[in-house]
């Protein structure tokens, strides 16, 4: 997309960004309260859900929209690191993607959680540095920082992808009625080479396995560090290694069985890894089809920048993982360390899984896309369309 486009759409995500701002600094509000209303409705689950998003605001700093538990922003820092870390990825997103409306919200979208997955990491990081206890403690300290921004992220997505597919819609609406067409350089002016249908279609098998590879082999690896982690022995949150693991890892990529990590006789149990299997199997697949069907488009256009290849990437990483650990949250019952009666809700849970999606996504999803730019530049090859061949005059064949 032009330079003025994505200028405008990315105006127009931060405008709505600041319109959220203008909220949290006028309008008081109890998210506690928020959750109580609809719990009594007999809708607790969009009343957690609901207080979610406006916990999201609670991140900014000076809101006075608060929760019971959350204490209120200490620095601004961690906002103006979102805003900063907000307007690069979406204008950049924007900027070596196509322009079509669809496109344009999905990569807003992608842009934002990205945003707020590496904002929450910012804060993170930053407790540590200020702690007098440095990493020692960096697994305790983590869970003790809210995750506000990224349902902040997750809602601004949203929204501004809305608002930044209209504005782009309405530019060029307005071009073409001015009849002043845009003439700037723009990657999608790049023609790739044609390929026939059967090797399109064996390229994109390639660079979708390749592309795919990277979370495989986090997720294998994921099996072996979650029975050593800080979740299964409580005395291992000390260890500076094994809280940075618990900090970012996505804890449902565990395709490697454990050894029933809640029983210290050590039995095998399926209910605690067929769902973690069957989770991080469902991941893997997603990520493998989306990156498929991307460069199944891209071969009838033209392949984006690697710099667009790697954000399309890392920004549909995101926004698959937290899909996944929604949806796996919601609808796969997992074990819980105490009794019956005070089990947590499966949407909380699903709620849960959302931070630890986005944060796995924003640490890890750039090297999927680095290995998709890879297998794009090594696949390339040479134009395949088949050759006509050339006319034999009548009469020139041997009798």
């Amino acid at each position: 997309m032009s330079r003025r486009r994505s200028a405008f759409a990315t105006t127009a995500v931060v405008a709505v960004f600041a319109w959220f701002y203008s909220f949290a600094l006028a309008v008081p509000v109890d998210t506690g309260s928020v959750s109580s209303l609809w719990q009594a409705r007999g809708h607790a689950w969009f009343g957690a859900f609901l207080a979610r998003v406006l916990d999201g605001l609670s991140f900014l700093w000076g809101s006075v929209v608060r929760y019971e538990y959350a204490a209120a922003p200490e620095s601004a820092w961690p906002v103006l690191v979102f805003v900063v870390l907000l307007s690069g990825l979406v204008y950049a997103s924007l900027r070596t993607g196509g322009d079509g409306a669809y496109s344009v919200a999905g990569r807003v979208l992608g842009a934002s959680l990205l945003a707020g997955g590496l904002t929450n990491l910012f804060v993170i990081v930053e407790a540590v540095v200020a702690s007098p206890y440095g990493a020692a403690q960096l697994s305790a300290m983590a869970w003790s920082r809210p995750d506000d921004g990224i349902w902040l992220a997750l809602s601004l997505g949203v929204v501004g992808g809305v608002v930044a597919a209209h504005v782009v819609t309405l530019v060029q609406l307005a071009v073409a009625v001015s009849e002043r067409a845009e003439r700037e350089d723009s990657p999608a002016s790049v023609k790739a080479p044609r390929l026939n249908p059967a090797q399109g279609r064996t390229r994109a098998v390639r660079v979708a396995t390749w592309g795919a590879l990277p979370t495989l082999g986090l997720a294998l690896g994921g099996g072996f560090v979650w029975d050593h982690g800080p979740d299964v022995y409580s005395d291992a949150a000390a260890d500076a290694r094994q809280g940075w693991v618990h900090v970012v890892w996505f804890a449902h990529a565990s395709l490697a069985p454990p050894d029933d990590p809640y029983s210290l006789g050590g039995t095998f149990d399926t209910l605690i890894w067929l769902p973690r299997t069957l989770s991080s199997v469902v991941l893997v697949a997603l990520i493998w089809l989306a990156i498929r069907l991307a460069v199944i488009r891209w071969q009838r256009g033209a392949e984006p920048s690697v710099l667009g290849v790697v954000m399309w990437c890392w920004g549909m990483v995101a926004v698959v993982a937290v899909v996944v650990g929604l949806v796996e949250g919601a609808l796969v019952p997992v074990p819980e360390l105490a009794p019956p009666t005070h089990t947590l809700p499966a949407y909380t849970r699903a709620f849960d899984n959302v931070a630890d999606a986005l944060r796995f996504a924003a640490f890890f999803g750039w090297v999927t896309g680095v290995a998709v730019a890879l297998a794009l530049r090594l696949s390339g090859g040479t134009v395949t369309e088949p050759e006509t061949a050339e006319p034999v005059p009548e009469g020139s064949m041997d009798r």
